[in-house]
């Protein structure tokens, strides 16, 4: 993975406020909006971003009993993305009290909060499948189709 744009590390920060273990507020949804449009990417980079990059990364803090609820630090998040999508760390831990596809229930809804805020060209993306994002964070992954 080439090293990513001041843009695209901020659009991580701003999505990871979906992974904490904490209420989200309408406000945060409203400032994740304001991210996506400071960007600068297109709406289905911002998708891809969203469940290709940042899920993989930070999934298993849903998944856990006492996730992290402070914040993500930029450079931890920045290494966590880039060694997922380096296939050198599994990002999925084989158990956890949450699977994998509730987490991907839980931000499909935040996605849908945030993209309220958002003009109509995002609320009509699909994203990617469950099998699709599932495999990006597996070590040894392999290209079946979905």
């Amino acid at each position: 993975m080439p090293p990513p744009d001041a843009a695209r590390v901020a659009l991580w920060a701003a999505f990871s406020e979906l992974f904490l273990d904490t209420d989200i507020s309408a406000d945060t949804h409203r400032f994740v909006a304001r991210r996506i449009i400071e960007s600068g990417l297109p709406p289905e980079t911002v998708l891809q971003v969203l469940w290709l990059e940042v899920f993989p990364a930070l999934c298993d803090n849903l998944r856990v009993v006492a996730g992290e609820w402070a914040g993500f630090n930029d450079e931890w998040l920045s290494e966590r993305v880039a060694s997922i999508a380096a296939g050198e760390v599994n990002a999925y831990a084989p158990f956890a009290l949450v699977t994998v596809n509730q987490v991907i229930k839980a931000i499909e809804t935040q996605w849908e909060l945030c993209a309220a805020c958002l003009p109509a060209s995002y609320r009509d993306l699909r994203r990617p499948s469950n099998q699709q994002i599932k495999r990006l964070g597996v070590i040894g992954r392999v290209t079946a189709r979905d």
